[in-house]
């Protein structure tokens, strides 16, 4: 019975929302995890599954889902949900944000995914590593999908695509733990309180009757589908950045024609909660066993490196935005989460500020992190 119910996906995605937001209540001093404690209680009971169900001779049913007890689909479904619904809540507000920061949030694109390329390179030279496993780790700790599949794409031999898998596997849990823990811990060390004029409103009558637009919705999505799939000169937006375009363009134009994509907040705010929760939960049961069981040799120093990777790119990020383009918390968190390209970490980082400039700034920096991430992965392999 006990294998039976731990190859269920559904139970363990929502056995870890349950325990994550238990987890995520837990307070120490000013710290708290929120939401993204459903990422740690993720990388737990990923772990632990996944060992049961191997010994019940249950392989065949990880098989089923690329070697993982949940479906990378479930990753993509929350993916959309959550990216969605926060684009047309900050759709309004990017015009005016990009108006002011436009070319900050260019230069702090390029400066996080540089310093990260720069780290990998020194690291990399000081063990002789492999080139294509720190490829991964430079992915991977930037939290970048694109980037993976740009390292991937500047393989001359696709037999060493392993080694960057195996490094991106590695990086990406220490990467987006940094940027998580980040969020909440770097408010408290330089004692930063939100300016908090660009909270998420409140509902109001005239929001209440416009209420939930599904076909609306659901444009705004499949737009953002074709646009991520969009190839130039072999870049493209992704899954992530072509619904992030697509869902600020239409939040911002509020309405076309009949369809109306100024929804109700509440609702909005509910669906990004959804799927903010079920997207950190299937990236910590996905990325559980393999996490957790790298924890000797090698693969614990190529996660150090990783952590290292990823904590001195968002400290250098921060550094830039806060004392030389004086950024409000309020958006840098949401333009250091853009330059990490994290979407984990800008939900850490709207459990933190509460305000819709946060995610103008993630929308606003991604493209030009994405773009960086796409450059330097060609860098490296050259070098």
């Amino acid at each position: 019975m006990i294998y039976d119910i731990l190859a269920d996906q559904f139970f363990l995605i929502f056995l870890t929302i349950l325990t994550g937001l238990v987890l995520g209540k837990v307070r120490i001093g000013e710290f708290q995890l929120g939401s993204s404690g459903t990422l740690f209680t993720g990388l737990f009971w990923g772990w632990l599954a996944t060992n049961i169900l191997k010994h019940g001779g249950f392989s065949q049913n990880m098989n089923t889902f690329n070697n993982s007890v949940v479906s990378k689909n479930f990753f993509y479904f929350a993916l959309m949900l959550f990216i969605s619904a926060i684009g047309l809540l900050a759709g309004k507000d990017i015009g005016k944000i990009f108006k002011k920061y436009g070319f900050k949030f260019l230069i702090l694109g390029f400066f996080v995914t540089f310093v990260g390329m720069i780290f990998t390179l020194i690291f990399k030279n000081v063990i002789s590593g492999n080139k294509y496993n720190f490829l991964g780790i430079f992915a991977g700790a930037l939290t970048s999908s694109p980037g993976l599949a740009a390292a991937l794409g500047t393989l001359s031999n696709t037999s060493f695509g392993s080694s960057v898998g195996y490094g991106y596997a590695l990086g990406y849990i220490p990467g987006v733990l940094v940027v998580v823990i980040s969020m909440h811990l770097l408010p408290v060390l330089f004692k930063i309180n939100g300016i908090k004029h660009g909270e998420l409103p409140k509902k109001t009558d005239a929001e209440s009757e416009n209420g939930f637009d599904f076909i609306a919705f659901s444009l705004v999505i499949v737009v953002g589908i074709l646009i991520g799939n969009l190839k130039i000169l072999s870049f493209s937006l992704g899954l992530t950045g072509g619904i992030l375009t697509s869902s600020l363009l239409f939040g911002y134009l509020k309405k076309v024609g009949s369809l109306n994509f100024s929804m109700n907040s509440e609702i909005l705010n509910n669906i990004k909660t959804l799927g903010l929760l079920l997207f950190l939960s299937t990236v910590g049961l996905r990325y559980g066993f393999v996490t957790i069981t790298s924890f000797n040799g090698i693969g614990i120093l190529y996660m150090f490196f990783a952590f290292l990777i990823a904590s001195i790119s968002i400290f250098s990020g921060f550094l830039l935005g806060k004392f030389a383009f004086k950024m409000d918390w309020d958006l840098l968190a949401g333009a250091l989460c853009g330059g990490m390209t994290s979407t984990p970490g800008l939900g850490a980082a709207l459990d933190n500020t509460k305000s819709n400039e946060t995610v103008g700034g993630y929308g606003a920096t991604y493209p030009f992190a994405l773009l960086g991430m796409v450059m330097f992965v060609m860098a490296i392999n050259l070098l």
